[in-house]
């Protein structure tokens, strides 16, 4: 009896001191918070590499694949992991099609295969897409998340001194007729400035094709300034601060959460053949 009672004890702590499975990602997709377009060919080699990753899976210009892209690129941001992103019609003509019939989605692979996804048309996933801490807690289950070393001061430092390396010289903006030209003025400190970055950065994945962001600091910079004044009094505006932004023929003073699905209307109906005040003559 005692040596079945002994048993029972070591087999309960090798149960409750076992790994949980988890399992890392390759090492180089732990590093910026960058979404990797994913085509066919660069999937067929990762799974017969025997990668670990994960792939977002989105629809352009869909509002839920919109949203869930937030959750994911705040995600991204805190802890450095880089996404693949797929769009859904590239996705129905690879093995993955015969498993995800609805957008958007995120797949879990490990060494080759696939672990886990999320579907679009589960009641229980539908707090995954909304929430960055819920879907922590479904991709965690699966992924070792790395601690992230950010300090967020000298992050988002660092974070301004690159927009302003990003600016953009009015002489190389070009045209393109399936592409509005969105000009973007901000100043160096502006806290809505940074709030309308964030936002452009966060609908790249589903967006990316059909804008060029043009941006302006004009704080510091005297030509972009006069800039601003130039382009502010061919779209009949007064502008006294920034942000101001162009997207087409339409314009917008400041910026804040409830702007997004205006940003998102001026883009999806002008990015064909769209006014654009620089090359207005």
């Amino acid at each position: 009896m005692k040596k079945f009672l002994i048993f029972i004890c070591i087999f309960s702590l090798l149960l409750v001191g076992c790994d949980n499975n988890t399992f890392s990602l390759e090492e180089k997709y732990y590093s910026t918070s960058e979404f990797i377009e994913l085509d066919t060919e660069t999937l067929e080699k990762n799974v017969n590499d025997k990668e670990s990753f994960a792939v977002f899976i989105y629809q352009p210009l869909c509002t839920a694949s919109y949203e869930f892209n937030k959750v994911l690129t705040e995600f991204a941001d805190d802890y450095k992991i880089n996404f693949y992103k797929m769009s859904y019609n590239t996705m129905k003509e690879t093995f993955l099609g015969e498993k995800i019939k609805y957008y958007p989605s995120l797949v879990i692979f490990r060494e080759g295969k696939v672990v886990d996804y999320l579907d679009a048309d589960s009641d229980e996933d539908v707090d995954y897409f909304k929430n960055v801490n819920d879907f922590k807690g479904w991709f965690s289950d699966y992924v070792k998340i790395k601690k992230s070393n950010n300090n967020n001061h000298s992050s988002n430092s660092n974070e301004e001194k690159e927009y302003l390396k990003n600016d953009a010289i009015i002489d190389d903006v070009v045209y393109n007729e399936n592409k509005v030209n969105i000009y973007f003025f901000w100043g160096d400190g502006c806290p809505h400035c940074k709030e309308e970055f964030e936002f452009f950065k966060s609908i790249e994945t589903e967006y990316g094709e059909y804008f060029t962001l043009n941006t302006f600091e004009v704080w510091y910079n005297e030509e972009n300034a006069e800039l601003l004044k130039s382009f502010a009094s061919k779209m009949n505006d007064e502008v006294t601060g920034v942000p101001y932004t162009i997207i087409g023929n339409k314009t917008f003073k400041g910026f804040n959460s409830t702007y997004e699905k205006e940003f998102l209307d001026a883009i999806k109906n002008q990015y064909k053949n769209s006014y654009d005040v620089y090359f207005e003559k």
